[in-house]
């Protein structure tokens, strides 16, 4: 049988928005599920609209902290003919996400596996970024130090002006401000920065200036998802 990349929530929002009916038809069919955190699933798909009680349900741990995972158990119903899905914590498995892992056994084992339509907030926000969406790189999140987290931040600004490449990164959300302050301090004025913040949700914000315009302009991003993209 199949695995189902089932994509989740990424903030308080109108399921009906961002999720199709094919998906609340699929997960009436999948009985095994991999997750990272069982509580925040369970729930999300509550309130997607399993009909399946819930502690009819097996889900299986993936802790991406761990070393040696074995992932092949987590896929033994699929060799015995039942579905199986795979759910991320936030937005499409398997992006900015460790369900690649599953994935990449699935294919081994000759396993089908069937991404459904989903929020991405990278992609969503590169839609909206303005910034161009044939060339792009995702760096996931940048060094934690300051100086470290500047000279990456220059090597993506030259990434901008040779390539004309977006360059794509996020941040724990509580260290949004930090890596805003940086991008202002050694950026050039005339690039171009988006900041897209809690994406799909009835408070976001998808907003491109320049960093010289950025630096007239008060922001707190403080615990608030955010995707940062900029280029030329």
């Amino acid at each position: 049988m199949s695995l189902y990349l089932i994509p989740s929530p990424l903030g308080e929002s109108d399921f009906n928005r961002v999720f199709p009916t094919f998906n609340r038809q699929i997960i009436n069919d999948i009985n095994y599920y991999i997750v990272e955190d069982e509580r925040t699933e369970r729930r999300f798909l509550k309130e997607l609209g399993i009909q399946t009680p819930i502690e009819n349900l097996t889900f299986f741990h993936m802790d991406k902290h761990a070393k040696g995972l074995d992932v092949k158990e987590f896929l033994q119903p699929c060799l015995a003919r039942e579905n199986v899905g795979l759910l991320s914590d936030a937005g499409v498995p398997c992006v900015a996400d460790p369900g690649h892992l599953v994935v990449s056994e699935a294919h081994r084992l000759g396993i089908q596996v069937v991404p459904l339509v989903g929020p991405s907030s990278i992609l969503l926000s590169l839609m909206a970024s303005g910034l161009g969406g044939q060339n792009f790189a995702f760096h996931g999140y940048l060094p934690m130090e300051q100086p470290d987290r500047e000279r990456k931040l220059k090597q993506l600004e030259g990434f901008c002006t040779k390539f004309k490449q977006t360059q794509i990164f996020i941040e724990t959300p509580y260290r949004n401000n930090h890596v805003f302050n940086s991008i202002v301090n050694v950026c050039a004025p005339n690039l171009r920065l988006c900041i897209a913040s809690n994406v799909t949700c009835e408070n976001e914000s998808i907003v491109t200036k320049t960093i010289a315009q950025w630096r007239k302009t008060t922001v707190d991003l403080h615990k608030q998802p955010t995707i940062f993209l900029m280029n030329i």
